[in-house]
């Protein structure tokens, strides 16, 4: 894809009505359960708004991200919850089976036949949840000597991209993954989050 055609995706204008923001197709509901996340980034809705679109539009889908007919689609949406760790940790052992804060969850509903069908019929596409933690995203940012905005950039964009279907479990996907990852973030200005002084930054950058 074009950066021309990146950058029209991306300055498309943006309503927002209450906490649902329309843009590029796309209809994002941001909840905020964590009162902080207004001060450490009171501009969380843009950033919002800008990885996820840059990742939507650069990533696409992958072969096997859904089985319905995404010729028929013509919206997608998507919820993204600012939480803080308790949250977190409570969904990371009920559906993960890991009893500890995380810096981000995606729920994605693209392998749930019924959604998929029901998406067809309704020409609108529900790509899942995205929920992250607060306070792990702070601690992280500081032990990466990363900017905040950075890394909240970095894990919205490595959310969006499960939700699409993509995945780390094994090696060469990781590899796939993490390399639209860098590619889009490049794109948005940010820096290469898998590396640090120019070495390789192996552990740290998304916990498993």
């Amino acid at each position: 894809m074009s950066d021309l055609i990146m950058a029209e995706a991306l300055e498309r204008s943006l309503s927002n009505e209450g906490s649902v923001f329309r843009s590029s197709g796309f209809d994002i509901e941001v909840e905020v359960r964590e009162p902080q996340w207004s001060d450490r980034l009171p501009h969380h809705q843009a950033l919002i708004h800008r990885a996820v679109v840059a990742a939507y539009v650069f990533a696409g889908f992958s072969s096997e991200a859904s089985s319905s007919d995404t010729t028929l689609i013509s919206q997608a949406e998507l919820s993204v919850v600012l939480a803080n760790d308790t949250s977190v940790q409570a969904l990371n052992k009920e559906y993960r089976g890991k009893d500890k804060p995380t810096n981000v969850l995606s729920f994605s509903t693209l392998d749930d036949p019924d959604e998929a069908d029901l998406a067809s019929q309704r020409g609108v596409l529900p790509l899942g949840d995205i929920v992250l933690s607060l306070e792990t995203l702070i601690s992280e940012a500081n032990e990466q000597s990363k900017r905040l905005e950075d890394h909240f950039t970095h894990l919205l964009v490595h959310g969006v991209l499960h939700l699409l279907g993509y995945d780390h479990i094994e090696d060469d996907d990781a590899l796939e993954m993490e390399g639209l990852e860098v590619e889009i973030l490049n794109r948005l200005g940010v820096k290469n989050p898998y590396e640090f002084d120019g070495d390789r930054l192996f552990e740290g950058a998304i916990d498993e």
